[in-house]
């Protein structure tokens, strides 16, 4: 299957902090592409910390199809294809009626987003691939490339990530700190005075 590797390339960089060769497996969970579960490695930078996914380049994060059916579809649809003709593969392939619209929906938001991060002169007013393929140029899965592209700025992947954006500071280590809520912290207390 897929994705299950054990461990990462030692020549692997941390996204976050660029430390090279300090990522470990630190877990996997599954997703899908299209019918097929396939698991996705998690690993933690040694150094600073920080998770990241190990997606392969034929998915997409926040996808549940590939990365090259993605492109085809939203290539045709620049071309002025319909969307029931643009769609006919990602219909035949299992996907809802209302898939290809939310991809659309999903290339807005994350060009809005890329926008808003990465500043490129002369591009307010290009939309959908022919702003990503401006940004990364003329490459075979401008999809791809504009996430890693935006990893190697400090920005989380950029196209259909379900999470926010994401910036990287390029911190030093910083102390633990629990993600149970419940946890007792440590807070200065004041002592008031009555006068």
């Amino acid at each position: 299957m897929w994705g299950q590797w054990l461990s990462p390339a030692p020549s692997l960089r941390c996204p976050a902090c660029g430390t090279e060769g300090q990522l470990h497996r630190h877990g996997s969970y599954h997703k899908y592409h299209f019918l097929e579960r396939i698991r996705i490695v998690r690993v933690r930078c040694r150094y600073c910390r920080r998770t990241h996914a190990l997606i392969p380049s034929f998915s997409l994060p926040g996808l549940s199809i590939g990365s090259a059916e993605a492109e085809r579809y939203l290539a045709a649809r620049e071309a002025g294809v319909g969307r029931g003709g643009a769609a006919a593969e990602l219909l035949a392939r299992g996907m809802s009626q209302n898939y290809p619209k939310r991809l659309e929906r999903m290339l807005a938001r994350a060009v809005a987003r890329g926008k808003a991060l990465l500043v490129a002169p002369d591009t307010e007013r290009l939309l959908g691939l022919a702003w990503v393929r401006l940004v990364v140029g003329g490459v075979a899965h401008p999809l791809v490339e504009l996430n890693r592209f935006g990893l190697a700025h400090g920005v989380n992947g950029i196209c259909f990530c379900r999470a926010s954006i994401l910036l990287f500071g390029f911190s030093v280590r910083r102390r633990r700190v629990s993600h149970n809520k419940g946890t007792a912290r440590k807070e200065s207390t004041a002592v008031a005075s009555s006068p």
